[in-house]
């Protein structure tokens, strides 16, 4: 594994943060620390890395960014307010990524996933721990496949979308934008933008009233 002499900021000091310093620290990057939001937070140690500054502060400066935060809109938010360049996309060395496959910039595949071959996976994204990514799926920006998740062959995911841990999507099928599939959930048909499936077959949850 080669060091990289470039140093790493995190922008989120959360659990998400911890875990995705973890990833970047594996991969050979020198972690400087992180940036949060919350103020009361700067000077303290999250997993013995200091809280550095705010998110304002980081936007401004040279370092190179990766993204702690679980939220799907407010990590895409974040990415795209953070030039390309700074924004690498991080693999922990356990995970197993197809030389086919295209990661975007700001995404974090983490400890034993997969992504495998044709798989295009655009910014923002996290591939969480033991994730699957089949073959030709294709996932938007701020897409979150949640631990033990699995996309099979030729699943395509909308931005900002949420596979819950657990989740199993069959082949070929379409989820669309800002969905949730539940923990455990089996999707056999198509989600429409906006809908939250759960169960096994998964079925849309219906707003009460």
């Amino acid at each position: 594994m080669a060091t990289i002499t470039e140093t790493l900021l995190i922008w989120g000091a959360g659990g998400h943060g911890l875990m995705v310093a973890d990833v970047a620290q594996a991969a050979g990057w020198r972690v400087s620390g992180f940036a949060d939001r919350d103020p009361r937070l700067r000077g303290t140690e999250v997993g013995g890395l200091r809280v550095l500054c705010s998110d304002s502060e980081l936007i401004d400066g040279a370092t190179s960014v990766a993204f702690g935060i679980g939220d799907n809109a407010a990590r895409l938010r974040s990415v795209d307010a953070v030039a390309d360049e700074r924004c690498p996309s991080l693999v922990h060395p356990s995970a197993v990524v197809s030389g086919s496959a295209v990661l975007g910039h700001g995404t974090a595949v983490l400890p034993l996933a997969a992504v495998n071959a044709g798989a295009r996976i655009a910014r923002g994204c996290i591939v969480n721990t033991s994730a699957v990514i089949e073959h030709e799926c294709r996932l938007g920006a701020g897409v979150h496949v949640s631990p033990g998740a699995v996309l099979a062959g030729r699943v395509t995911v909308g931005d900002r979308s949420w596979i819950g841990a657990g989740a199993v999507v069959i082949q070929g099928i379409r989820i669309g934008s800002d969905c949730i599939v539940g923990a455990g959930a089996v999707v056999i048909r198509d989600v429409a933008d906006g809908e939250t499936v759960v169960g096994n077959p998964a079925r849309r949850i219906h707003p009460p009233g």
